[in-house]
């Protein structure tokens, strides 16, 4: 029995091994990173300045998807007049050439009724002059004082329906400043602080995006009631013609907030082969060692960041990149 027992131990496979499948050697921690020192010489070669981290309130916004649409004709802060600009858009291209040639309609009728009140007045001046003259009646000065109200009448028709029609497409090309129709979802709308300066650019809400100021002006309201949406006009400047009627943008409308973050200039944070955000903390003299960072936000080339820093440190604002080259050995 017993030489059995020990004939079936002998058969059994040998225990596994314990030891772990990988093994990392002389590990390092980022609070242990590489500390760069440069000389006063290189210092000025890379061209490196610094700044102080702060803490403090950065502006909130809220990335809102816009249309560029034409500006109202002749809108102002007390005008009630409304437009086709809203839909101008959505026209065919037949529908906007019949448009065009109302709107050149449109505006020979406006001249008409100009040249309809100089004719009026200029016979009210007569009729008067002939009156003091004791050449003339008080029928005919009031009959021409009539004639002058219907032909200022006229016009006023005549530049409603010219303003009703828009903006003219003929000059859409050469147009400096469009504007921005940001539909906003109404429970939306008191968080956002709709009176302040936004931000157009791309549809991509990051850093790289390029953005334009938008500043809010008083347009005819319209909703969407089927979306539950209102919508919010900005005016944006098209020196460089990029914009077109009918092109979708991403506009960054800044939030009602006060809460405070560490603030760093944009150009501080160098972003590492896999994206990790870093900026180069001051030690001391010409001695610099990077901290990881996340950023927040960007707000007209500031950065609102966490990580491994502190407000009231030094950390280097220009001159990152030649910082980061020379750390691993591609630099100047």
């Amino acid at each position: 029995m017993l030489s059995a027992l020990l004939l079936l131990a002998g058969n059994l496979p040998a225990a596994e091994s314990t030891s772990p499948p990988a093994k990392i050697e002389h590990p390092v921690k980022e609070s242990d990173l590489t500390k760069v020192v440069l000389t006063a010489e290189a210092v000025n070669r890379l061209g490196i300045v610094t700044t102080t981290v702060e803490k403090r309130p950065l502006t909130r916004t809220r990335l809102f998807g816009g249309e560029i649409t034409l500006p109202a004709l002749n809108a102002s802060a007390n005008s009630n007049s409304q437009s086709v600009y809203t839909i101008l858009p959505s026209l065919a291209p037949a529908e906007l050439v019949r448009l065009a040639q109302s709107q050149i309609d449109a505006d020979g009728q406006v001249d008409q009724a100009k040249v309809q009140v100089q004719a009026a007045q200029q016979v009210l001046n007569r009729t008067e002059q002939m009156r003091r003259d004791k050449v003339g009646t008080e029928r005919s000065v009031d009959d021409a004082k009539a004639q002058v109200g219907m032909a200022e009448a006229a016009l006023k028709t005549a530049h409603a329906r010219r303003d009703l029609l828009g903006p003219a497409l003929l000059d859409v090309n050469n147009r400096s400043t469009f504007w921005v129709r940001v539909p906003v979802y109404v429970d939306d709308l008191s968080g956002l602080n709709a009176s302040a300066q936004a931000r157009v650019g791309g549809l991509k809400d990051s850093p790289e995006n390029v953005s334009r100021p938008a500043v809010p002006v008083a347009a005819p309201p319209s909703a969407n009631p089927a979306a539950a949406t209102v919508d919010l006009f900005y005016a944006v400047k098209n020196s460089d013609t990029a914009l077109r009627p009918g092109q979708r943008v991403g506009v960054s409308i800044p939030l009602h907030s006060d809460d405070e973050n560490l603030v760093v200039p944009w150009s501080a944070i160098v972003h590492d082969v896999s994206g990790g955000g870093w900026v180069y903390q001051v030690l001391e003299t010409n001695m610099y060692m990077r901290r990881r960072v996340q950023v927040l936000r960007v707000v007209d080339n500031q950065a609102a960041v966490t990580g491994d820093i502190v407000a009231g440190i030094e950390v280097v604002s220009t001159g990152v990149a030649e910082l980061f080259g020379t750390e691993f050995g591609v630099g100047k």
